[in-house]
C-alpha cells in the first residue's frame, strides 16, 4: 500500500515540476544530412509529433519523447521519397515510427543541455546523447535546436546495395529546430 501511494504521489507531482510543452509544427522542423557519391544530401520529415515535459531551471527533471513519421521522408525528389519507403531504408511497412526517448536530461552551460536516452529506428534501439540549445521566444515557449551524428548502419540502413559507403556515407548528421509552446 506504501508503493502503490508513493507511485500516486510521485505521478502527481509531475506537473509542480514540469511543464508540458506543445510542438508547433509550422515553425519545426527535423532534417538529416548524409553524404552520396562524397556530395552532402539533405532530407527530413514532414511529420512528428513529440511531447516535452521539462522545467528549464530544473532540466534533470524533464523527459521528452518524440515520434517521427518515417513515410514522411523528404529527400528531395519521388523517386528517392519511395525509395526511403522500401525495406532496404526505412522499411516502413513494418517500421512506420522512429521514436527518441529521454532517460536523462542534463545542463551542460548556460541554455545547453544533453538529452541521453533511447532512439528506436527499424526495431533496432541505440543509446544516444542529443545536444540541444534553448532559446526563449518572444511571446512564451522556447526553441530547442540541435544536432547529433548517428550511423545508419547501427539501425540497418541502406542495405544491399546501399550499404557501400562509397555510394552512401556511413555518417548522418541529424539536426532539428522544435518551437514548443505552452
Amino acid at each position: 500500500m506504501k508503493a502503490l501511494y508513493a507511485l500516486l504521489m510521485c505521478s502527481l507531482a509531475l506537473p509542480a515540476w514540469a511543464r508540458d510543452w506543445q510542438v508547433d509544427h509550422g515553425k519545426s522542423q527535423i532534417r538529416f544530412v548524409v553524404k552520396q557519391m562524397n556530395v552532402p544530401v539533405e532530407g527530413g520529415f514532414s511529420r512528428f509529433t513529440g511531447r516535452f515535459w521539462f522545467e528549464p531551471a530544473r532540466p534533470e527533471a524533464g523527459r521528452f519523447r518524440v515520434e517521427i513519421d518515417m513515410a514522411s521522408a523528404d529527400t528531395g525528389s519521388d523517386e528517392g521519397d519511395d525509395e526511403a519507403r522500401r525495406p532496404a531504408w526505412f522499411d516502413t511497412a513494418r517500421h512506420p515510427r522512429a521514436v527518441f526517448e529521454s532517460t536523462a536530461i542534463q545542463r551542460q552551460a548556460d541554455g545547453r543541455y544533453v538529452a541521453q536516452g533511447n532512439l528506436t529506428v527499424k526495431g533496432r534501439t541505440r543509446t544516444v546523447g542529443v545536444p540541444f540549445a534553448l532559446t526563449r521566444q518572444p511571446g512564451g515557449g522556447w526553441l530547442a535546436e540541435g544536432r547529433f551524428p548517428l550511423k545508419r548502419t547501427d539501425f540497418g540502413i541502406g542495405a544491399g546495395e546501399w550499404a557501400d559507403p562509397s555510394v552512401v556515407g556511413v555518417d548522418v548528421d541529424v539536426r532539428f529546430r522544435v518551437t514548443l509552446l505552452p
